[in-house]
């Protein structure tokens, strides 16, 4: 008898762009982690009524937001079916910061550390960190959990990255599932690059959606080395030995 395929990491929901699961990644003690108990997605508000019955098909009852308040104004509920769980991981949204981000941007010869570093500024903020990946621990175990942002690749990709270093997935394969958002971010933002008034604002737009591989090796390195690791710093933002172990149960397969 052959071997059973994995399951397919990307899923295809109507009306997201960018997302996957975070299961089927081997970890460095050989194991895998675990199919349908954790999803990282695009801003699943866009989902359409097909793509919201593909998401409770794959056993979703529980969103955790990492969006801003109030960050698309107007928008559609969520399903009626899971549980929204609101965690910004920035603060209020201040047009000052974004102007500084971009002027980095735009002068940067390497993009990668302008974005490594501004991880880790999201990381410092302990409390928003811990609130969102505690929801993701006190989930009933027997559901999926989708973690969301705008586009699914910064903040969603920052929350994601500290649960597949605590599930024991290896730096470098942390680092790809993070640069494998590039093809759906463009895809989502196709019409925000076509729109810039310039050659040089559509190459910034670019940038700013890209998904290097060093930006978050870049994280990894000061999670270990300056947090002393996953663990550890779930523990300094506020999650307690039952929760972490309730992670790893969700993350890993038996």
């Amino acid at each position: 008898m052959g071997a059973v395929a994995a399951p397919e990491r990307s899923l295809a929901w109507d009306g997201c762009f960018n997302v996957r699961d975070l299961g089927g990644l081997e970890t460095a003690s050989g194991g895998r982690t675990r199919h349908g108990a954790v999803v990282r997605s695009d801003n699943v508000r866009r989902l359409t009524a097909r793509g919201w019955e593909a998401a409770l098909a794959h056993g979703v009852r529980r969103v955790v937001d990492l969006r801003f308040e109030n960050e698309e104004p107007g928008e559609p509920n969520a399903h009626e079916a899971v549980e929204v769980f609101s965690l910004p991981l920035h603060g209020p949204h201040r047009s000052a910061d974004t102007e500084a981000f971009e002027q980095r941007m735009s002068e940067a010869d390497d993009i990668a550390p302008v974005f490594t570093a501004g991880y880790i500024r999201m990381l410092e903020r302990t409390d928003r960190v811990g609130a969102a990946v505690a929801a993701v621990a006190d989930a009933d175990p027997e559901h999926c959990v989708v973690v969301h942002c705008f586009a699914g690749k910064d903040r969603t990709g920052l929350v994601s990255a500290i649960l597949l270093s605590l599930a024991g997935v290896p730096d470098e394969g942390v680092a790809a599932d993070y640069a494998a958002s590039d093809p759906g971010v463009a895809r989502l933002c196709e019409s925000w690059f076509t729109s810039a008034a310039s050659a040089a604002e559509r190459e910034l737009r670019q940038r700013i959606c890209r998904s290097p591989e060093d930006s978050m090796l870049g994280v990894l390195v000061w999670l270990r080395e300056s947090a002393g690791g996953a663990e550890h710093y779930l523990r300094g933002a506020g999650l307690d030995e039952q929760q972490i172990e309730r992670l790893r149960l969700r993350l890993l397969s038996a």
